[in-house]
């Protein structure tokens, strides 16, 4: 019914982070396909460091593909912001996710834009922020449109973000962007603090650019591991006739494997679930 990947970071992380499997490319892929993946997620930082050919090569041989490259350890141990108010380091930021970009080609995967676009300073003017990032954006997804790579921009919660916040809100802010490689992520453990009705905002990305979903439960758990209504979640993605990646983004525990291992296990359940209510 859908295809599943798993959030996974190259380098170290504190285990507070919700990337759910850390280390080299083979350990992850070789716990991905143990347990039934169909592709991992890269968390990454500073590009240059990677050979994208080496890392594509290796998900190769595991019979896996990249489904998304994320970068938003460069905004929280580097403090890059698309939206920075000096002028030089808000170009550091463009330059370093055209790195990633071009990282992410080599992988044939989507650049998830995030946390990295920054947040607006207390008192600052909404529109001429927003104004800002819409043009950063913009620029991104030029660049990235020369390498075939697509763009998820992300809903992420106030915590985190203060801008883009909610599903409606960033949907329609991505449809005023008209750009053709340019879509939707949406993400369940924020979509639980910033929506009304879980399906309602769901349903309003029907024949509209969604491209990319995280699942994590409410308290940043495996799918199944916290209080969210994954069957109404997953039919509400069905119903829209989605089809593009769902990806565990997930605290590791107990443990990394077992994490990854509950939650696949948990959305095959949810998909037989719904196979049987079609059926009836």
């Amino acid at each position: 019914m859908f295809k599943y990947g798993i959030a996974c970071a190259l380098e170290e992380l504190p285990v507070t982070q919700p990337v759910t499997l850390r280390g080299s490319i083979d350990e992850i892929c070789k716990i991905a396909k143990k347990t039934g993946y169909d592709a991992v997620e890269l968390h990454i930082r500073e590009p240059k460091k990677y050979k994208a050919e080496e890392i594509r090569r290796i998900a190769d041989d595991y019979g896996l593909v990249i489904c998304a490259v994320a970068n938003g350890m460069e905004y929280t141990v580097g403090g890059l912001s698309l939206i920075d108010d000096e002028n030089s380091r808000r170009e550091a930021a463009f330059d370093r996710i055209l790195e990633h970009v071009d990282f992410t080609a080599g992988l044939k995967a989507s650049l998830i834009v995030g946390i990295m676009r920054g947040n607006i300073p207390r008192g600052g003017n909404i529109t001429e922020y927003l104004d800002r990032f819409s043009g950063a954006l913009g620029r991104i997804c030029d660049y990235a449109e020369k390498y075939n790579v697509p763009v998820v921009l992300e809903s992420i919660m106030r915590y985190i973000n203060n801008y883009l916040c909610g599903v409606m809100e960033a949907m329609d802010f991505i449809c005023l962007q008209n750009r053709p490689n340019l879509s939707l992520h949406i993400d369940t453990h924020s979509m639980a603090i910033e929506e009304r009705n879980m399906r309602d905002s769901i349903l309003y990305c029907r024949d509209k650019p969604l491209g990319y979903v995280h699942y994590s439960d409410n308290n940043r758990y495996y799918p199944g591991g916290g209080a969210l209504d994954f069957r109404d979640i997953t039919r509400s993605l069905v119903d829209i006739a989605y089809e593009g990646f769902i990806t565990v983004e997930c605290l590791p525990w107990p443990s990394p494997e077992e994490s990854a291992k509950r939650a696949l296990n948990y959305m095959k359940s949810i998909e037989n679930i719904i196979r049987i209510e079609n059926e009836d």
